[in-house]
């Protein structure tokens, strides 16, 4: 656009240095005050998805903005220019800057820096043409000159590589059109001229109804249903959770009008053909989901746990594929927002993961306005753990959300239900599942009988569609008919799976032939194609005979490729951006790709809330089935996914590197081995995928996107030579290559991590890694003799101990960062087992190793652990136990020890006698470790005696491990509150890394000794440190105050104050003097009254002191007696 005359941008070009500042602020001055002519103003009120202009005054950017949408002003950067698509945040790209902009980026005030800006305004074209412009997108230029900054010559080269009939130029006159450039492009057919203005075009759709007034619906005013009232969501936090979750407004919850029968059919069969993705929220709205059985225990789950202040883990439903786990959540999401009971947000399936701020962000607004919590759906299909963190991260920000995930049936974590059979092996298994069925999690069942069966018979018939024999059906409910009528008869897997087959084909040659031939076609029913071929149209009774299988059909096309490579990708769970899809064939290749995938059913656009569109298959199983049809193998699907993440361009301005970023880490996790199913699948590739991956990471300039990148790389490497290793690969050099260029990537990841002070957890992550790699380089220094085994002679003691005192820094640099995490210890442990197991250390260094790594397991608390880490941590403590018990902890061991070193010799000592050793502790051999202990102050200047220690003084006093319950009274006197005091400081002065629990302890003492403002300040510093650690128990009610026998204290506590909101107040309390926080929900309205005094119990958690109602033990939330306390109670209910 050329919204000033020619003489104003001359004017910029020759004006002197003195006197453009004056030109630039008069052309400044003069854009504010121009009033828009009608045209432009309702050319720039449409709701264009991005505008990118050649005028460098205001008045064009000031006409974007709206009521609707904010406008993000920016201009070209070299490599650097982002695309964005969001109609609610429409981009404004300045190609030539802006008179209002800073100096760097104002217009060229010389005709060199015209031509630099020229270049630079090419590029930023050539990115919207190439990448911002979907195969379904049109570029509208209007208001453009031969004159303009933005020459023929230039249009003309950026544009001739868009798809046919995709640009479009309006307002020409016959000056433009004998432009050789423009009839060029004209001939090329990718430009259309239009002699009209494009604002008489919008005027003439609107006046025939075509097109509404105002701004698109998807960008209106927004509200949540909350009871009878609506809650208006605002435009900027809108756009803010929008990414990360959607929020279950009242647009999604209208009553569809009345429709026919035949239409409601056509809507039925839509939702079957529906993609994974989003949920059909229409769909819900209109009934048509199948409800399962399980559905109404998922409901009633979900509202005990709203009911229930202090729970401590996310709600599961878990179930293999295809049993209606998605549409159950979607229907949970969609009639809680529908009662207006609380705020939810649903969060569906993609590849990127939702930002823990952002949700925390839109959940505490929520609460603010509603009171109530927020409930979020997380149809993520992850690992327990990860709405786990999700939920601890959550909970210990203070938000009440009830968390509902979704997961795969695991039988370790999740026990053996569901009429599931073992065999002897299982048996031998003794280990409690983590989740208990109706209380963490619910079952969604693979097979379908009885009045569920009945009803599910009732649910197709009103369709139309019948089933005989339904009695002997075993049905798993999908969002795909499809895949329900695979699971319905197994006799007719083979040919329902060559229907798929056959689908595919047909939709590779008709791709092909449209794309030689450019014709039309009409889509195929796909369905009735895939349902004729096995039989199923008349009454599921006739079963064809199985066909052959003719993989080697395959053509090797760039539309094979195409379709076969967004199937693979789906086979993984993830849907494929398309700008990344349309790189893997070249742009030369679907500049008609719309037209030629019009006919494939079996290939699903789907665009997002901020106009980014991804492909896909239907659903998962689908494309699980037909990838595997090929028969490619493994390698060459490692190099597939490896050509997808060479093609990866990462977009340096967003701060999360991208949605082609977010989706390769996806990636990277699902076919990685973090994952527990398929795990190395692709093993024997990991060294082809982290040589991709390198690549990429050249490309980033983001250094935390590098960081994760190369967190993912040196992995990949390490697992490659961990693999090679278990399967006595014959190329050790190989080996020890990958590992040694593993080391230096993530030395040099973690110098920049250090000096640029990366998050917590990306400096974790990398600290890992590194101690990983140097366990693995050990491990493949202490089998590099014949066939695998110890060389001779071995290494010497010097080096191998350097080497693990190295590996012991990076773990201690690991906790450092998270001190509750698990997998830095488990390095430690499994270079422990390897390298004493080879015998390359005297007895003496073999203890110290020993003993080191026993200390650091005994910090870790496994109530605080992830399912997948306490398992870990359970089998690695009772391995290194073993070692210790059959080589260090007899007498005549341990007197050799003390000539060594005495205080290893003494906590081996304690950990044998107190029980701790096999996680059995005794109360009498508590108290004879700790005396040992004692003994000799020396022992408690040592940092792995002194942490046992502030364990073993709380044991032997309440006869429980510290942070082991939940409001447990606290049975001790003075005297042994001034000991924990004395022991916690002892720990804060010689342990390197005090735990949570010794913070916690010491605030604990110096509360009960009076110390109230030490105590504030010392709970305080653990509210920020379980904060920055995330730890889960942060906001859980651990001990509540009590006399000395055990028995709850009762204060008399005066409200001073009670929050608006009726969530928080303040309390004076005449036993201390002092105002403390409470809860008057907790209380109710009649308690919970400014001035009145009230009883309560004191309960501490990580933030610090708080009041409760008070409640008799065994009542729900009523505290636990310990000590004497507890003896009488014992004794009372043995009489009664």
């Amino acid at each position: 656009m050329d919204d000033v005359p020619e003489t104003a941008y001359q004017a910029i070009l020759g004006a002197v240095p003195d006197s453009r500042e004056a030109a630039v602020k008069a052309l400044n001055d003069a854009g504010r005050a121009l009033v828009l002519p009608p045209s432009l103003k309702t050319t720039l009120e449409f709701p264009w998805n991005g505008v990118l202009s050649s005028a460098v005054d205001p008045s064009w950017r000031l006409g974007l903005k709206q009521d609707w949408r904010t406008v993000q002003e920016t201009v070209p950067q070299r490599d650097r220019t982002r695309l964005s698509r969001d109609m609610a945040d429409v981009q404004a790209l300045m190609l030539f800057g802006g008179v209002d902009q800073p100096v760097d980026e104002r217009p060229p005030a010389t005709k060199m820096e015209l031509a630099r800006r020229r270049a630079l305004a090419a590029e930023a074209l050539s990115r919207i043409v190439t990448d911002g412009l979907t195969p379904r997108g049109l570029l509208v230029v209007e208001g453009w000159s031969l004159c303009d900054w933005l020459d023929p010559e230039t249009l003309y080269s950026q544009i001739c590589d868009a798809v046919p009939n995709q640009v479009h130029l309006f307002s020409t006159t016959d000056e433009i059109l004998a432009d050789e450039f423009v009839r060029e492009a004209i001939n090329l057919k990718v430009l259309v001229p239009h002699r009209e203005t494009f604002a008489s075009l919008v005027e003439e759709a609107r006046s025939t109804g075509r097109l509404s007034d105002g701004g698109p619906t998807t960008t209106s005013t927004h509200a949540v249903r909350v009871g009878d009232r609506r809650l208006p969501i605002d435009r900027s936090r809108w756009q803010r959770i929008l990414p990360h979750a959607r929020p279950v407004d009242v647009d999604l919850l209208d009553d569809p009008p009345a429709e026919s029968k035949h239409r409601r059919f056509q809507k039925f069969r839509e939702f079957l053909g529906a993609s994974d993705g989003s949920p059909t929220w229409w769909a819900h709205a209109r009934g048509l989901p199948f409800q399962r059985n399980f559905e109404k225990d998922l409901t009633d789950l979900v509202e005990d746990a709203a009911a229930s202040p202090e729970r401590r883990g996310p709600l599961l439903v878990v179930g293999q594929s295809g049993t209606g786990k998605s549409v159950a959540l979607a229907r949970l999401a969609f009639q809680t927002a529908r009662t207006g009971r609380r705020v939810v947000l649903h969060i569906p399936r993609k590849s990127t993961r939702p930002e823990f701020q952002a949700l925390d962000d839109f959940c505490l607004w929520a609460e603010e306005q509603s009171g109530a919590n927020t409930l979020i759906v997380w149809d993520g299909m992850l690992e327990p753990e990860d709405y786990q963190r999700l939920f601890d991260y959550l909970r210990s920000r203070g938000r009440k959300v009830v968390l509902v995930g979704s997961c795969y049936w695991d039988e370790d974590q999740f026990g053996d239900g569901g009429g599931r059979k073992r065999g002897r092996a299982d048996k031998q298994v003794k280990t409690a599942p983590r989740y208990r069925r109706s209380r963490d999690f619910v079952e969604a069942p693979a097979t379908i009988a009885g009045k569920e069966l009945d009803r599910f018979t009732r649910y197709l018939a009103d369709f139309g569609i019948v089933l005989k024999n339904a009695d002997e059906a075993v049905v798993a409910r999908d969002r795909s008919f499809l895949s329900a009528l695979y699971r319905l008869l197994p006799d007719a897997h083979v040919p329902l799976s060559h229907g798929l087959v056959l689908e595919l084909r047909r939709s590779e040659e008709r791709l092909g032939n449209a794309a030689r031939t450019r014709i039309s076609y009409e889509p195929p029913t796909i369905m009735a194609a895939a349902l004729e071929e096995a039989g199923l149209l008349h009454g599921l009774e006739a079963l064809p005979d199985t066909l052959a299988e003719g993989a080697s059909a395959w053509q090797d096309d760039p539309y094979e490729r195409l379709l076969s490579l967004i199937l693979l990708i789906h086979s993984h769970g993830l849907r494929m951006p398309l700008e990344l899809a349309l790189r893997t064939i070249g742009r030369d290749g679907v500049r008609n790709l719309p037209d030629l995938l019009s006919g494939i059913d079996i290939i699903r656009w789907d665009e997002d809330e901020q106009g980014n569109y991804t492909l896909g298959g239907r659903n998962q199983l689908e494309a699980t089935l037909l990838t595997g049809a090929r028969r490619w193998g493994e390698e060459r699907e490692a190099a597939q996914i490896a050509e997808v993440i060479e093609l990866v361009r990462p977009d340096s301005r967003a701060r999360n590197g991208g949605p082609e970023i977010e989706f390769v880490m996806a990636l990277l996790t699902a076919i990685g081995p973090q994952k527990n199913r398929e795990q190395r699948k692709y093993g024997a590739q990991y060294l082809l995928i982290a040589d991709s991956i390198a690549k990429l990471r050249m490309m980033v300039t983001n250094p935390v996107i590098h960081a994760r990148l190369t967190h993912k790389e040196v992995n990949m490497r390490r697992e490659w030579a961990v693999w090679d290793q278990r399967r006595q690969g014959p190329d050790a050099e190989l080996r020890r290559r990958a590992l040694k260029a593993a080391q230096e990537a993530v030395d040099e990841a973690l110098r920049e991590a250090e000096d640029l002070g990366h998050r917590r957890d990306i400096r974790l992550n990398l600290y890992v890694e590194q101690a990983s790699i140097r366990g693995s380089q050990l491990y493949e220094l202490l089998h590099s003799g014949p066939d695998g085994g110890v060389p001779q002679p071995l290494p010497s003691e010097e080096y191998i101990s350097g080497e693990l005192v190295e590996l012991k820094r990076s773990v201690q640099s690991a906790l450092e960062c998270e001190a509750t995490n698990y997998y830095p210890v488990d390095v430690l442990c499994w270079a422990t087992r390897d390298t004493f197991k080879a015998g390359a250390l005297s007895d003496e260094a073999a203890a110290t190793l020993v003993g080191d790594c026993l200390s650091a397991l005994t910090v870790i608390d496994p109530e605080t652990l992830e399912p997948g880490q306490a398992g870990l941590y359970h089998s690695k403590f009772a391995e290194i136990a073993s070692l210790a018990s059959d080589h260090f902890l007899a007498e005549q061991q341990l007197k050799k020890l003390e000539a060594y070193d005495e205080p290893l010799a003494a906590f081996f000592y304690a950990l044998k006698v107190s029980g701790f050793i096999n996680n059995e502790p005794d109360q009498e051999g508590v108290q004879q470790a700790l005396k040992h202990l004692r003994r000799n102050p020396l022992r408690l200047q040592d940092e792995r005696c002194v942490r046992l220690a502030v364990d073993l003084l709380w044991f032997a006093r309440t006869g429980e491990r510290f942070l082991s319950g939940e409001r447990q009274t606290l049975p001790l006197d003075q005297a042994a509150w001034q000991e924990c005091l004395e022991f916690t400081e002892l720990a804060s002065a010689y342990d390197a890394m005090p735990s949570l629990r010794v913070h916690f302890m010491r605030a604990l003492a110096l509360f009960h000794l009076g110390s109230i403002d030490r105590a504030m300040d010392a709970f305080r510093d653990l509210d920020r440190l379980s904060l920055e650690q995330r730890d889960r128990r942060r906001v859980i009610n651990v001990y509540v105050s009590s006399w000395e026998d055990g028995a709850p204290r009762v204060f008399r506590a005066r409200v001073l104050r009670v929050d608006t909101d009726f969530q928080g107040g303040r309390c004076w309390v005449e036993g201390y003097q002092r105002e403390l926080p409470f809860n008057p929900s907790d209380f109710g309205p009649d308690q919970a009254v400014e001035g009145r005094t009230l009883d309560a119990y004191i309960s501490f958690n990580m933030i610090g002191p708080r009041l409760e109602p008070p409640r008799r033990p065994g009542e729900r939330r009523g505290p636990t007696l310990l000590g004497p306390a507890a003896r009488r109670q014992s004794e009372v209910r043995g009489a009664r």
